[in-house]
Order: C-alpha cells, then structure tokens, then sequence
C-alpha cells in the first residue's frame, strides 16, 4: 500500500482493504479496521467498515464547508533514475515504480462535485447547470485549475516528505489535468451512466449498497424510469430534478465518503469508456496506464460490465 502521508475525506484510494463480495461476507485487509467494524453490532461488515472510515474521515475534515482545495493525498513515493530518496517508502523506491496518479486525479473530481453543489460557488464547473449554462471553454478551465492546484499541493507533500523523487513528471500532471477536465465535462452524461450501471446489479437495491457507488436511490430510479418512458439514449437529453439535486447537494456536501465514492466510480467509469478506448485507438499509452485498479472488485464488475 505505500506511505500514508495523509488521511482525509477526499483521499480517494487511501483504503486498500478488499472485500470478496457485497452479497457475502467482505475481508477487509486493515486488522484496525477489522477490529473497529465487528465491534459496530447491527451492521453488514461493509457497513461497519464504513462508519468507522467515515468517523476517522470526519476529525479529518475542514469544518468550512469541505472548501475545494484541501488536499489529503496519500501516494507510493516511487525512486527515479539515479535520484537519492531522503524519505517516503523505500522499499518502493527501490523498485523504480512511480506513484500511483489515482489519489491525485479522484481528489480533484472529489473537489469538483463539492464546488459544484456548495452555494458559495461562483466558478464555472457544470456545463449543464440549470440556471445558467456556462461556456464549455470556461468549466475547462475550472477543472484544469482544480488539477493544477492538487498537482502542486502534491508537490509540495513530496518535497517536505524528502521524496522529490515521487514528484510528478510534466507526463504525469497531463494525465492528471486531462483526466479531471474529461471527467468534469462528462459530469452529468457520466453520472448518468453510472446509475444506469448500478441498476442491472440487483445486490445493490436488496443490501441498499448505493452508498458504495456513490449515488443516491432515488436517482437510479429516475434514470430507469427515464429510460423506460424514452427509445433515446439516456444522455441526449439531462433533465435535473429540483428535488433529487436537492438531495443530493445535501450528501456530496455532509458525506466525504459518498462523495469519494462516487468520485472513484465516475473516474473508473471515464477510464473504461473513453480514455482506453481513445488511446487504443491512435495507439498511444499516459503514464501509469488506463488500468481501473483504484476500486474493490465488486464496484469493478459492475463499472466494467
């Protein structure tokens, strides 16, 4: 897993544990957190784990709001060629392996949701906003700042730990800003098909897991009722209910966890149907690769179905 540096709400691939199946029983890899979620009697084990990250997740936080530009990074420091590394894992160092560019990018779509639903927002970062529709130009550069600002809080994490051998490469910030601009221009086409994923697993409305995936039950509904009620594609045409977005500002904003998750699931949702696709098909490769390898197997099968 790496050198945790930090640990925090928006620390999207901080939590390495692995569960076999959402239906059955989950093994969680950390004996603490292990140990934290049986003690929760009630509970699935998923769920026990979960209140349990949520509460470390909360002393963590920001009380003003989870205001975009905190940034929790958690990262493998990697050591580049012929660079001494002061700090950070060695054991990692050593094997030439860069560090992950998943915590970074999920960090910043985490950020973007909570822009998007926080009140105070003035910035441009949804291109389908219902009262005023921005210039697609101008989310560009939203999402692009939100990236840069991440990267160089990164940077800076790497350069304190004494790990300027993690610090990531002009390649690796590409990635990143490409990454979080493609995803926050998809917003709402993604966020959509995400719902439309979660419906064809029917463990998730029977072990009401919707938390996993990061979207609310009601919005699943509305885009299976959607779909039924219309031969189109579901993402030719976003209607935004008042009520569900209602519902769902309330929970990017009050719940970290759901919010990571549902950051997670929209990258691992843009990796698999437009990047690797786009890639393999002028032949070229990012840093890192395109692999969705940041998410248990349970939420992969059902995204990458």
């Amino acid at each position: 897993v790496g050198s945790v540096r930090a640990f925090g709400p928006s620390s999207a691939a901080a939590y390495a544990s692995h569960r076999t199946s959402a239906r059955h029983h989950h093994v969680v890899a950390s004996t603490t957190v292990q140990a934290n979620a049986n003690s929760i009697g009630g509970l699935r084990p998923y769920r026990a784990r979960r209140q349990y990250v949520l509460l470390v997740s909360a002393l963590q936080s920001s009380p003003d709001d989870q205001a975009p530009g905190n940034d929790h990074t958690v990262g493998t420091p990697a050591q580049s060629s012929g660079e001494k590394v002061a700090g950070g894992d060695q054991l990692r160092a050593s094997t030439g392996i860069r560090p992950s560019l998943h915590p970074t990018t999920i960090n910043a779509i985490s950020e973007a949701l909570l822009l998007r639903h926080s009140p105070r927002n003035t910035k441009a970062i949804d291109i389908w906003s219902p009262d005023n529709t921005p210039q697609p130009l101008e989310v560009a550069v939203t999402a692009g700042a939100l990236a840069s600002d991440l990267l160089e809080k990164r940077k800076d994490s790497c350069v304190a730990d004494g790990d300027v051998g993690s610090i990531p490469t002009p390649e690796e910030c590409q990635a990143v800003a490409g990454r979080v601009v493609g995803v926050v221009m998809r917003l709402r086409q993604l966020e959509v098909e995400l719902a439309e994923k979660v419906n064809t697993a029917k463990w998730v409305a029977k072990y009401g897991e919707y938390d996993t995936f990061g979207v609310l039950k009601s919005e699943c509904q509305k885009v299976a009722n959607d779909i039924a009620a219309s031969t189109s594609s579901s993402t030719d045409e976003i209607e935004i209910d008042p009520t569900i977005e209602k519902e769902l500002t309330d929970k990017i904003r009050d719940d970290p966890l759901f919010r990571m998750c549902r950051a997670e699931c929209l990258l691992a949702l843009f990796l698999d149907t437009v990047e690797a696709p786009k890639l393999q098909e002028v032949g070229e490769t990012v840093p890192g690769g395109s692999s969705v390898d940041f998410i248990d197997e349970d939420r992969r099968e059902v995204i990458l179905s």
